[in-house]
């Protein structure tokens, strides 16, 4: 599994993410991604967290194998949800972000982890069943 942080600089602090629960991922987090490395980070990866960053249709036609978009903060408005629904991609946020207060990063990260663990047990689930 991949998963790519597009826009760390969106966070009040350091965003440090804790460890997901797999053995074996790739974890690229990048402060901004400029239009022209959107391809060449986006197109093998599993997961986006994005905080405030557009998430359009072009991106996500660039990433063949997405299927969860994490938006970390209130609203969801920077991400097409429609391109999401479209190609079935699941979406979630992190509710309550202060860009403002570093502590709050912390709490942030905790939490966007804390949503892809589930998502990976879910899938895992679903294989079972």
């Amino acid at each position: 599994m991949k998963v790519v942080m597009i826009d760390a600089a969106n966070l009040a602090g350091e965003g440090n993410f804790p460890q997901l629960n797999l053995r074996k991922y790739g974890w690229e987090q990048y402060l901004t991604l400029a239009d022209e490395d959107i391809e060449k980070v986006v197109w093998r990866c599993d997961v986006i967290v994005a905080a405030a960053d557009e998430v359009n249709r072009a991106m996500l036609d660039l990433a063949f194998k997405i299927q969860l978009i994490v938006a970390a903060g209130d609203s969801t408005d920077h991400i097409d949800m429609v391109a999401a629904a479209e190609r079935g991609i699941k979406v979630c946020h992190v509710p309550g972000r202060d860009h403002t207060n570093p502590e709050d990063d912390k709490r942030i990260c905790r939490e966007v982890v804390s949503a892809i663990n589930a998502f990976i047990k879910e899938q895992d689930y679903n294989r079972v069943a």
